[in-house]
């Protein structure tokens, strides 16, 4: 299997630091129409919580402020989804062994298969000049950059397949547009 054949019904978790590309690679997949055409992203939700906030004319508070709301409506239409028998790509990093494992078991229980798509593990100067030119809301902090690149060094093909993932597929390093 490769990136261009990924089923659309599958649960599809990218798996990488900050700014290693995993937004990039999803905005190519859903463009070529690879892998499944549900998109659950913590990043999305909490921007469009904050913007429901902004149009109600509330002050909208920083984006990490809607961090567990945000991943509870990520959760909640994957539980909806994976009942109607349709699969998600989740864009987040990926990077914490309990969440890949939940989607991992999800996935298997609706009787989907779990891919994991690896983003490479770039060096840090790497990812702070790509994190840099982002909007102050959606800039990572440099420290919390730098633990993800760790948690990401620590990852292999093997380790995921261990975890329970049917495929894993490791993507090629990306050229980042800058974000804002």
């Amino acid at each position: 299997m490769t990136l261009d054949d990924l089923p659309r019904r599958a649960v599809v978790v990218l798996v990488g630091a900050p700014a290693s590309g995993k937004t990039t690679l999803r905005r190519r997949l859903l463009a070529a129409k690879a892998g499944p055409d549900a998109v659950l992203s913590p990043d999305d939700e909490r921007a469009r919580l904050r913007d429901r906030d902004v149009a109600a004319g509330r002050e909208p508070r920083p984006l990490q402020d809607y961090s567990l709301a945000a991943i509870r409506r990520c959760e909640a239409d994957a539980d909806r989804l994976l009942a109607a028998g349709r699969g998600y790509l989740y864009d987040a990093t990926g990077l914490r062994r309990r969440e890949r494992v939940r989607h991992v078991d999800a996935a298997h229980q609706a009787g989907l298969p779990a891919i994991a798509v690896l983003l490479p593990a770039l060096p840090l100067h790497v990812l702070l000049e790509r994190n840099a030119p982002r909007t102050e809301d959606r800039r990572v902090p440099d420290d919390i950059v730098a633990r993800h690149a760790h948690r990401r060094s620590l990852l292999s093909p093997g380790l995921l397949r261990e975890e329970g993932f049917d495929e894993v597929l490791e993507a090629p390093e990306l050229d980042v547009p800058p974000q804002s």
